[in-house]
């Protein structure tokens, strides 16, 4: 079976970071800066489908007899702290029973909160029977009600059943037909053979914990065997024999006496008996013990019946989980699985193989083996199992997509009926869930997979199980809506007022989608939308004021006073902070410090934007007097920088930063290594070689503070420092800086930018060292040919190129590469450039430099097409120059 997945989805809450960014900031420091906001929560996300997936490996290994695996896994999952203790507990009670460790099922489940239901009183009743105490297994079963019971349960309780039959005080015959009937409808409710020798075994088991027999019973039985020794009845009384002295914990006595007085005298061509008695020595004397592992290896090996193969590899499997044992069986496996002609149960082989390379981590192997088995047996009912390995393993590898994909294949090899309808559903789950990762993983292109997780989504709510805890409903509806955002789709308003109609739709989920529908519209700029929503939000949600948690319908306020102060209304922006302030006095004392520092520095803020900057500064005073060591006081330095810099006051701007800097009580700040590199790119601003040399010691200090926020910033902190060092003429430390750059961040996409750094380095360089100009122009060349580079990096370096072949007299090709590479690809033939490229400047550089090459050539009427295609294009300040150039040459400029 595949696991209860929705159990897992009340951690599937993903609320959005909202932006603490600064309007004067520079941008590349929005991104880091704002995940260290003020009164963001974070996310559980990342490890609920891992935890999925380990219950769907648990649920397959214990539905084909791999106990010892799905015990390990089960109690993995029950030590993480937010485990669904009370239904984890069940499935590893479950299988400790079925391993025949019973006293550690009844104290599992003595951990289990009430009220108790079917679920519990069976496995109790199952545990109870395996320890002997009969009567508190038939008061366990005479409280089931069978009706309520689960589709996976309903096999056990006929199992019960028929045990209860086989332990009668009085049992006789019709007990014993009446137990085997009942077994023998548990094994047909399996889906798979191997699913179906599990109940066989359990069975099995059963029969060896019955009561010991009297003495005289074993001799009669032992005096039978003797009579008809070598014939079917001697056979059938060494087996009751056997089973007698194990019952009696004589197991050992039992394995000695069907190797020496029953294996040896079978006749050579009876291979089905030896099949039975070397299974019987496996069960009695234990897949650990060398006897019973010998006769379990020997019936894999050469049995001739499939059924007892299967169980005697379900016995090696669940003793091989540790070393040299592990080792031996992955030999013996591979031994089979390399054998010709094919071994009679090749398929169960396949798939046990594969499910030990998951567990290995062995995902080339677990594929290789399931998909060996898709493509061998097609028609297995173990492809679904097969389809679910391959999933694990896509998983594991990152690759979601195909995660998806298989577990769609998964869910459309399960058999049709009720049995199967909770497995479909939790599959459906996880193969939106792996659409959702997909999308995550691939930023720049993920908006169709967020695409399909919407519509994985929509189809998991439409096709719920009636019986679907309201609890699970919400996160899966957040989850729909939070798809749809990201998809980029303009329907997510929609779809959120849609299901909000829906009794399902929790407060707290409802309100976590809101807060991430306004965050995309203020993230996307409509700021004014994203206002609206969150105040009909609040209003909607919460009329009376007492239907959401407080901690809950503080963030509700919190939010709203955000967007406030995003859409330029600074006046109610005060009010509401005030309002939140104020309302939060009967919160936890944390929460509540957070919202009055972080309130602190939005209404500075907000005063600062309405002028009142005697205010602000009070305001951001006070803050960092009442809450010294918030992220909020130390927010607070780069706020009034921020405000500072924006009256053109860098100085003051700077000694601002360097309060933050300097206090010991920051060092260890995410904020330190910002307010570092704002100070720099401050200095730059002041320019002069000492200022210049003060930034570059500053972004070294950067470089030098071990934490993951001055990780973030080390490419862009040394990108910069390179370019202060060209500055300088210091050249050679320079080309060092970007090398570094380069070797140390080679898969990031900005890269291109310190390659281009470093191609201008090295042809200024060349002025005074020619041997650096061929580097540099290799360099340029490769740049202005890379299709995945950004067409402002193409760009830079076409206009690169042609400048330092003119410069070394070719003047042919620096023309053809000004016109051919960057004049038509990136002006005639490419869609019109965003508001940040630099792509208009260096094009006006390329026109402006092509005319004047082409005027000393005295080509005039292709200078005057060039001056004319800066004007045509409004290149910003350089239409005034090429106007003046047409003049000069006679001519008119068209507009």
């Amino acid at each position: 079976m595949i696991s209860s997945l929705p159990r897992l989805l009340r951690a599937l809450v993903l609320p959005l970071l909202f932006l603490a960014g600064f309007s004067r900031l520079p941008a590349q420091l929005l991104p880091a800066i704002a995940s260290q906001a003020p009164l963001t929560q974070p996310s559980p996300r990342s490890s609920a489908p891992a935890v999925a997936l380990q219950i769907a490996a648990a649920e397959r290994a214990r539905d084909l007899g791999q106990l010892s695996v799905a015990i390990a896994l089960y109690r993995e999952l029950l030590s993480a702290p937010d485990a669904d203790r009370d239904s984890l507990s069940l499935s590893l009670a479950a299988v400790l029973v079925d391993a025949g460790r019973a006293a550690e099922a009844q104290t599992v489940l003595n951990g289990v909160s009430a009220p108790r239901g079917g679920a519990w009183q069976l496995r109790a009743g199952l545990a109870a029977l395996q320890l002997r105490q009969r009567d508190a297994a038939q008061a366990a079963w005479n409280a089931i009600k069978p009706e309520l019971l689960s589709p996976d349960d309903r096999p056990w309780h006929a199992f019960l059943q028929g045990a209860l039959y086989d332990t009668l005080p009085n049992r006789d015959g019709a007990a014993v037909a009446k137990a085997n009937e009942f077994y023998s409808k548990a094994a047909a409710a399996g889906t798979t053979d191997l699913a179906r020798a599990r109940f066989q075994l359990a069975a099995e088991r059963v029969r060896l914990q019955l009561a010991p027999p009297s003495r005289e019973t074993l001799d009669q039985t032992r005096r039978v065997f003797e009579q008809w020794q070598g014939r079917v009845p001697g056979y059938e009384a060494a087996r009751d024999y056997a089973v007698m002295l194990a019952r009696l914990d004589r197991r050992g006595d039992a394995v000695q006496f069907l190797q020496r007085d029953v294996i040896l005298t079978l006749p050579a061509q009876d291979r089905a008996g030896r099949d039975e008695f070397d299974f019987l020595i496996g069960l009695i004397g234990g897949a650990r013990g060398p006897a019973g592992r010998a006769s379990l290896f020997r019936l894999l090996a050469s049995g001739v019946k499939p059924e007892r193969q299967r169980q005697a590899l379900q016995l090696l499997a669940d003793a091989s989980t540790s070393e040299p044992e592990r080792s031996q069986f992955r030999t013996e496996l591979n031994r089979h699985l390399a054998a010709t002609p094919s071994h009679p149960i090749r398929e169960s082989l396949l798939y046990f193989r594969a499910q030990i390379a998951v567990s290995d981590r062995d995902f080339n192997q677990a594929e290789e083996d399931a998909n060996s088995l898709l493509r061998e047996f097609p028609g297995s009912p173990l492809r679904a199992h097969a389809h679910g390995v391959l999933t694990q393993s896509a998983w594991a590898a990152g690759r979601y997509r195909l995660a998806a994909d298989y577990a769609r294949r998964a869910r459309e090899a399960l058999p049709p009926g009720p049995e199967a309808a909770a497995a479909r559903f939790d599959l459906r789950v996880l193969e939106a869930e792996a659409w959702f990762r997909a999308g995550l993983q691939n930023p720049l292109q993920g908006s169709a997979d967020f695409r399909y997780a919407a519509d994985a989504y929509e189809g998991v709510l439409r096709d719920r199980p009636a019986n679907l805890a309201p609890g699970l409903v919400g996160p899966l509806m957040f989850q729909r809506v939070l798809a749809e955002i990201k998809s980029g789709s303009n329907e997510a308003s929609e779809v959120l007022d849609r299901l909000g109609r829906d009794p399902a739709f929790d407060l707290e989920n409802r309100w976590q989608a809101e807060w991430s529908l306004a965050r995309a519209l203020q993230i996307k700029g409509d700021s004014a939308a994203a206002f609206a929503r969150s105040a009909r939000a609040v209003a909607a949600l919460d009329p009376g004021g007492n239907a959401v948690p407080p901690d809950l319908r503080a963030r509700m306020a919190w939010l709203q006073a955000r967007l406030a102060f995003e859409t330029g209304q600074f006046r109610e922006t005060l009010g509401l902070v005030d309002k939140v302030v104020q309302d939060s006095a009967g919160l936890d004392p944390v929460l509540r410090g957070e919202i009055a520092s972080a309130g602190g520095l939005l209404k500075g803020r907000a005063q600062f934007a309405l002028g009142q900057e005697t205010a602000a500064l009070e305001t951001l005073k006070s803050l960092r007097a009442a809450h010294p060591r918030s992220d909020a006081a130390v927010y607070s330095f780069l706020a009034e920088s921020s405000h500072f810099e924006s009256q053109g006051n860098i100085v003051t701007a700077q000694l601002r930063l360097n309060e933050l800097i300097n206090n010991p009580d920051y060092a260890r700040s995410d904020y330190l290594p910002y307010a570092l590199f704002q100070t720099a790119l401050l200095s730059e601003r002041l320019g002069g070689d000492d200022n210049l040399k003060a930034a570059i010691r500053r972004i070294e200090d950067l470089v030098n503070i071990p934490t993951a926020a001055a990780q973030d910033l080390l490419f862009r902190a040394r990108l910069k420092q390179g370019d202060l060092l060209r500055r300088l003429n210091q050249f050679p430390q320079a080309q060092q800086a970007y090398e570094e750059l380069i070797n140390k961040f080679p898969q990031r996409p900005d890269v291109v930018l310190a390659q281009l750094s470093l191609a201008e380095c090295l042809n200024a360089r060349s002025a005074a060292e020619p041997a650096y100009a061929e580097i540099a122009r290799l360099k340029f060349e490769e740049l202005r040919d890379r299709l995945d580079a950004p067409a402002d990096v193409r760009v830079e370096a076409g206009y690169n190129l042609g400048k330092l072949l003119e410069r070394a007299g070719r003047l042919d090709e620096a023309a053809t590469v000004w016109w051919r590479d960057v004049v038509v690809p990136f002006l005639q033939q490419a869609p019109a450039p965003g508001p940040d490229a630099r792509r208009p400047y260096w094009l006006a550089r390329t026109l402006l430099d092509y005319a004047a090459l082409c005027e000393t050539r005295g080509r005039l009427d292709e200078a005057r097409e060039a001056y004319q295609l800066v004007v045509s294009a409004k290149l910003g300040a350089a239409e005034g120059l090429a106007r003046q150039a047409l003049q000069r040459l006679g001519t008119s400029a068209r507009n």
